[in-house]
């Protein structure tokens, strides 16, 4: 360590030392350049400081492009499919997502109680799809709300939950339809979650070991897939490994069938995978 640095420097070492903020270091430090005396004796603590005022600088603006990242990227979607309930207020979302999803989420006739989109999971079936109450539209709301808007170009499936013609032509002038949706009310729940399933155009897959019951949760999967898909879904390994699939299927006159990878599924189907 070099002569003649100040007292005031000692002072601004243990400062810097008690300081757990990045911004509040980099003040310190800073501080702490401006009251070293500056001749030769002293370039090599001069050069330490900038050294750590540049790590800190680096590790703010990784720490800035992770959140705005994070904002971008949304809600991550999860299960096998993403839905978003879109409405004006008081058409019952909150209720719906409530009823469905098993939340806790305030339900009231208050206009716009919901100011942030809420998740919940939906089991249809035994397949989980990924539900998420927006908030309530307005005027303007689709150019405004960056995040609302990306959860509505990004998900599966809209559904607009209405009470009249006049709050569908609202929704439709105000976000467009360019994606598919569904068009709902918050009285019969039995026939929304029809709605979505049909819409979504999944099926769903048991998987079974040789000598076992099969999976009580089905495998989700788009309607035209194979074995070869369903597999992915398990385990790469399943491809790799692959010699032959058998599949139970119900309502068929020949109930079990040995098949290749390039077998196209239906809805119900039991698929029992033999690998080498």
């Amino acid at each position: 360590m070099p002569a003649n640095l100040p007292i005031e420097y000692y002072k601004l070492e243990e400062e810097y030392s008690a300081t757990k903020s990045k911004q509040g270091k980099i003040k310190i430090l800073e501080k702490m350049l401006s009251v070293i005396p500056q001749h030769k004796a002293s370039q090599k603590v001069r050069g330490e400081i900038r050294r750590k005022i540049s790590i800190l600088k680096k590790e703010l603006q990784l720490e800035a492009r992770k959140k705005r990242g994070a904002r971008k990227r949304g809600i991550k979607k999860e299960g096998a499919a993403q839905v978003c309930l879109i409405g004006l207020p008081n058409s019952g979302k909150s209720y719906i997502l409530n009823k469905l999803c098993n939340k806790d989420i305030p339900s009231t006739e208050l206009p716009f109680e919901t100011n942030k989109p809420e998740v919940g999971m939906l089991d249809i079936d035994g397949v989980q799809i990924q539900l998420i109450e927006l908030p309530s539209i307005y005027p303007g709301f689709y150019e405004k709300r960056g995040e609302e808007r990306n959860l509505i170009l990004t998900c599966d499936l809209l559904c607009f939950l209405i009470n009249s013609e006049k709050d569908l032509d609202f929704i439709k002038s105000e976000i467009g339809t360019e994606k598919q949706f569904v068009i709902a009310n918050s009285k019969d729940l039995d026939s929304l979650k029809k709605k979505i399933w049909e819409k979504l155009n999944l099926i769903k897959v048991y998987t079974k070991e040789p000598g076992k019951k099969p999976e009580k949760r089905p495998v989700a999967l788009k309607c035209g897939s194979t074995i070869e898909d369903v597999g992915k879904e398990i385990h790469k390994d399943f491809v790799k490994r692959f010699k032959f699939a058998k599949v139970y299927r119900k309502h068929a006159k020949v109930k079990e069938r040995r098949v290749g990878l390039n077998f196209v599924l239906e809805d119900g189907d039991i698929v029992e995978f033999h690998i080498k």
